[in-house]
């Protein structure tokens, strides 16, 4: 299947790579039908560009590529609509938002994508989790990310001397 877009020309997708919002995006909810795209290799974004209108796509982050810890309840409605039934069946994406400042970009926390890798169904859930944000900053939490990981890290030992006899 071809599909027209503004960002990346024609691109072909395969029926299996689509995703179905059966209530579309939030703003967007004619809309249903979107492909991840994975422009750049050893980029943590994405491109989630809808199939229906080649005009729109969002920039996408999975919040554990930036983040120490996302903690996430799906609700049991939420979890029935996608069909869920193991937690490893979940993809999550967070929405980004680029301003002129790319230092300033941030991840829409409070409003994930989540997935069903299974049967490709998807929902825009809102989390009531104070601590999940609406606009967390993405440098912002990458640098704590990597604080965490290097105060995990045990700390080098320096070499045993021979005792001298």
């Amino acid at each position: 299947m071809k599909v027209t877009t503004l960002r990346f020309g024609e691109i072909e997708i395969s029926p299996e790579e689509i995703i179905e919002f059966p209530e579309g995006l939030l703003g967007f909810d004619h809309l249903h039908r979107y492909v991840i795209l994975n422009t750049q290799k050893d980029s943590p974004f994405r491109w989630l560009q809808c199939v229906e209108d080649g005009q729109l796509a969002f920039v996408i982050i999975e919040p554990l590529s930036f983040m120490f810890s996302y903690d996430l309840e799906i609700s049991d409605s939420d979890a029935e609509f996608l069909g869920l039934k193991k937690a490893e069946d979940v993809i999550l994406y967070a929405i980004v938002t680029i301003p002129e400042n790319v230092q300033e970009m941030t991840a829409n926390l409070q409003g994930p994508i989540v997935i069903n890798a299974v049967n490709r169904k998807a929902r825009q859930v809102i989390s009531n989790n104070p601590e999940l944000k609406l606009k967390t900053r993405i440098l912002d939490e990458m640098a704590k990310r990597t604080e965490k990981i290097n105060s995990l890290k045990p700390a080098p030992t320096s070499p045993k001397k021979e005792d001298e006899s």
